[in-house]
């Protein structure tokens, strides 16, 4: 029976699974060791801890990329490389945790994946997932040379799916043994986006390959690309690169090159460039301009306080530190995933007490007291929460939930947040341009105008 149509949802996996589980007659209880029997709860939390760890690996990937393929503007199509490359592994998600590639459902993975990763993903996975990226970029006359490298790569995949789902053991609190692995989250990131990063070299080798080969020429790739729901701004950046992409050595056809992963060393002066004379690179991020805010459906006497919050919101907004604004993003939008409200209160919680931790740590810095500090830290965190909060859902501008309680006129926060949720991805890609190393002090820099 179909389960879905070829790229399955978070949701229909939890529901999948919930079936699973279900109808396996398995309780909610512990074995005789003190360990977590599979039950409903404990799968739903592993597929949150899964899901987690593939948004954050979009980041991790992200500045790889960005900074293995510098020197050809790779961040002018990075948010839709990352996109269809996301896409895609939802395939092999839905494959490995629904069964559709192993079969078995939730049952091989409840005690552990059991069976190699390799053997898990399996040659279905790999075409199906290989077919639907070269389909959607226009790219299947490069077919031959994607196809039989992929399967290979799915394993980063899967070992990442397999870390996230080991390390969730139980419920938090209730004694030491069934504590989650504290790390868990961050190692499953990295395994997939390893796996992300080589699916995006893979992609960029086989374009390479079917050029030198001579299977066909860049304007004729670029047609079929442009042709695409999704190739066509990829199409326009490979014909702007093609000569640095056929000079790339990592990306040469397999003979050309030697070693069998596609991740190369990292060249040992490719951070260092800004270290050189003449070699300055700006400091902060660069202003990015959110789309205006239209205030045309308000009375012309509320013009100035529209411009009043939006200036709020702007100041709000870049008190924030990129890396700040990228967690608090990630917790909020990992929240509105998921049915249990508390899995969403918990993850704000943690990105809280982390802003308050490390306020405290600078402030004391400064020369305060701990207590002066914690308190300081305490305030400048519930701003910071209630920034990140309003950009998550910006109806809460309008009041509700105690979350933002003096921003003014109800009917202008209401206009401005609705408008929102139109730049609220673009600001996003904005930021996560940014340089990966310096995140943590690099202030998020935005300008928010009224449309005049």
């Amino acid at each position: 029976m179909r389960l879905w149509n070829i790229l399955p949802s978070w949701f229909e996996i939890e529901d999948r699974l919930r079936l699973e589980v279900q109808s396996s007659g398995l309780a909610d209880f512990r074995s005789y060791l003190n360990e977590q029997a599979p039950s409903v709860e404990l799968v739903l939390r592993r597929v949150d801890n899964i899901r987690t760890a593939f948004y954050r690996a979009e980041f991790e990937a992200s500045a790889l990329l960005r900074q293995r393929f510098a020197d050809l503007d790779i961040s002018e199509v990075l948010f839709d490389l990352m996109g269809v490359v996301g896409d895609m592994a939802m395939i092999i998600v839905g494959s490995v945790l629904a069964g559709a590639a192993m079969g078995a459902g939730v049952g091989a993975l409840a005690g552990g994946v059991g069976a190699g990763p390799g053997a898990i993903a399996g040659m279905a996975a790999g075409l199906q997932a290989s077919s639907w990226i070269l389909g959607v970029l226009g790219l299947a006359s490069v077919a031959e040379f994607f196809v039989q490298g992929l399967p290979a790569l799915l394993d980063h995949y899967v070992r990442g799916i397999q870390v996230a789902w080991d390390g969730t053991r139980g419920n938090d609190g209730l004694n030491p043994i069934s504590q989650d692995d504290p790390w868990v989250v961050d190692q499953a990131a990295h395994h997939i986006a390893r796996g992300h990063t080589e699916v995006v070299i893979l992609l960029l080798g086989a374009v390479v390959e079917y050029l030198t080969r001579g299977r066909g020429n860049m304007a004729l790739l670029a047609g079929q690309m442009r042709a695409s729901s999704k190739g066509a701004r990829l199409a326009q950046w490979m014909v702007k690169h093609e000569e640095g992409l056929k000079a790339r050595p990592d990306l040469q056809p397999p003979g050309a090159r030697a070693g069998g992963s596609t991740t190369p060393e990292p060249r040992s002066d490719s951070h260092r460039e800004t270290d050189r004379p003449g070699g300055k690179k700006p400091l902060g991020m660069p202003e990015y301009k959110v789309p205006c805010f239209n205030a045309s459906n308000l009375h012309y006497s509320k013009i100035p306080e529209f411009d009043r919050q939006l200036g709020g919101q702007e100041k709000g907004l870049n008190d924030l530190t990129v890396d700040e604004y990228l967690r608090g993003r990630e917790a909020f939008k990992a929240g509105d995933k998921v049915r249990d409200p508390r899995v969403a209160t918990m993850a704000r919680l943690r990105l809280k007490n982390g802003l308050v931790e490390n306020l405290t740590e600078e402030l004391q810095s400064t020369g305060m007291s701990y207590d002066q500090a914690r308190n300081k830290a305490e305030i400048l965190a519930k701003e910071k929460m209630r920034t990140l909060a309003a950009l998550h859902n910006p109806d809460l501008f309008a009041g509700g939930k105690d979350v933002i309680a003096d921003f003014g006129d109800r009917s202008v926060n209401s206009s401005i947040g609705v408008q929102w949720r139109g730049r609220i991805d673009t600001l996003d890609q904005a930021i996560m341009n940014t340089d990966a190393a310096d995140r943590h002090k690099t202030k998020v820099n935005a300008k928010l105008e009224r449309c005049k």
